[in-house]
């Protein structure tokens, strides 16, 4: 059960959510808040969201455990504005994508598998399968890359709107935490 002082947290959390929500003019609807943890190991990409960032799904505003009460709710303003952002971004990067590798994998892969496996038989149709392999990790890094840039607009759109000074102070203050998977995503690679 929460306490009173808590349910106050969250509440000031989800009208601040509600606010950015209509100041961007994306439709939200937040009926809670959703404290998540990092309890699974598994490699820094498969983790899914960093405890420095949050998500909507449905009414539900996802946050960060590690950032439980170390926040207030105005300063998670920065960290709200910079998902609703991504969010909005990604999801047309993501339909871009598909509008131009659907034509693409049918104009030049369906043919390549027939030649291949005209000419070659079933050598051919695994010579195929195996040319899929770069290619399947070149698209990945390609769309990875793309979702970076994507985030690192949103920070820039939404430094724009809270303010860069009250941005900065915000990553400062979950820097200062030195969370480890945070950390660990600043030293890069696949770590």
């Amino acid at each position: 059960m929460l306490d009173s002082g808590s349910e106050d947290y969250e509440r000031q959390i989800l009208e601040v959510a509600s606010s950015l929500g209509r100041d961007l003019g994306i439709e939200l609807h937040p009926k809670r808040v959703v404290w998540y943890g990092r309890s699974v190991a598994a490699p820094n990409f498969m983790k899914g969201l960093g405890s420095d960032q949050c998500d909507f799904d449905g009414g539900d505003v996802k946050l960060p455990k590690a950032l439980k009460d170390k926040l207030t709710s105005l300063e998670w303003r920065p960290i709200l504005a910079s998902q609703m952002i991504y969010e909005r971004r990604s999801k047309l990067s993501i339909l871009a994508r598909w509008l131009i590798s659907v034509p693409l994998l049918i104009f030049l892969w369906v043919p390549t598998v027939a030649i291949l496996g005209a000419s070659y038989g079933d050598n051919g149709m695994a010579l195929a399968v195996f040319l899929l392999i770069p290619i399947t990790i070149l698209a990945t890094w390609f769309f990875s890359h793309e979702l970076r840039s994507v985030r690192l607009k949103a920070d820039e759109k939404a430094a724009s709107i809270v303010g860069p000074r009250e941005f900065l102070n915000v990553l400062e203050k979950v820097d200062s935490y030195h969370i480890k998977d945070v950390e660990m995503r600043k030293r890069g690679g696949f770590r």
